[in-house]
């Protein structure tokens, strides 16, 4: 028997499997503390080293912070992985803001950023980046109108006081451009911006915006059109939300730019994005309570 059952009971497994590809999530409980946990397993062969990548990444981000991971245990050998983290209650942002319908989803949103501010700004004055923000990632957890958020899954992030070399993955629909074009070295506080309004936007309309069957159109689609204004009754939020995923619009195919054009006109779009997380938050809120009067549902 490993350590790790000696230590740990299993009470359920999370997710499925086909959608993890190759690890396994479960959620646990130490036997003498009772206390819960995530526990991630990963059997190793020669198709999942990304995985086990992701996994000892992950292992590293060990926060003692309101809203953010801690790792309990990891244990590593030749065959598996096991990556134990401390548990975050709740439900992913989409599923939390379906419950609510036109102004009441809005501001629940506002709510939820005002939460998520402080924890991202730790992690950026760290010079850490998470890269993976997504509704997904982001559990809500209420009680008595009050909201508490936390942020998970490391498995992308870096930290830049520190070398980053490994092979750029993100997430389709909700990476930067410069994450997309394999320009790690660009990525700062504003790329994670960048995640955060398509998470924001996808909440709000129940869709993703720019998302094509064809995974390789969708990419394309990022790079060549600016974040979409959204339908009614959320139109009038749009402005914060496309300048918080601000991003320069290639005309031409990225690939038959140099090198130093291509790294100087993903700088100019993230220019246009808000430097300060609070600033959008300040003009999203101003955007909510001045369409108050629009709204019907």
């Amino acid at each position: 028997m490993h350590e790790v059952q000696l230590k740990y009971k299993i009470i359920k497994k999370i997710g499925e499997s086909r959608k993890r590809k190759f690890n396994e999530v479960f959620l646990v409980e130490n036997k003498i503390t009772q206390e819960k946990a995530i526990l991630k397993h990963l059997t190793k062969n020669q198709f999942n080293r990304n995985i086990s990548d992701r996994l000892r990444i992950e292992s590293d981000f060990d926060f003692q912070h309101q809203g953010l991971p801690s790792t309990l245990d990891y244990y590593e050998n030749e065959n598996e992985i096991f990556l134990i983290r401390s548990y975050q209650s709740g439900k992913t942002l989409d599923m939390f803001l379906n419950e609510y319908r036109g102004k009441r989803k809005a501001e629940k949103l506002l709510d939820v950023l005002k939460k998520i501010e402080p924890i991202l700004t730790f992690l950026h004055e760290q010079l850490i980046y998470h890269l993976d923000i997504k509704p997904t990632n982001i559990l809500v957890d209420e009680f008595h109108d009050e909201v508490n958020v936390s942020l998970i899954d490391f498995g992308l992030a870096i930290n830049k006081n520190l070398e980053n070399e490994r092979k750029i993955l993100f997430p389709l629909g909700f990476a930067a451009p410069e994450l997309i074009l394999n320009k790690l070295g660009l990525a700062d506080k504003r790329t994670d911006y960048f995640a955060l309004a398509v998470t924001c936007w996808t909440c709000l309309q129940g869709r993703m915006p720019l998302l094509h069957a064809n995974p390789s159109k969708t990419t394309n689609l990022q790079l060549t059109h600016p974040l979409p204004s959204m339908d009614f009754p959320f139109t009038k939020l749009s402005k914060p939300l496309q300048k918080l995923g601000a991003k320069h619009v290639f005309l031409q195919p990225p690939n038959l730019l140099s090198n130093s054009e291509l790294e100087e006109q993903l700088r100019e779009g993230m220019n246009e994005r808000y430097n300060d997380l609070t600033e959008f938050i300040y003009d999203f809120e101003n955007a909510v309570r001045k369409t108050r009067k629009y709204w019907f549902i």
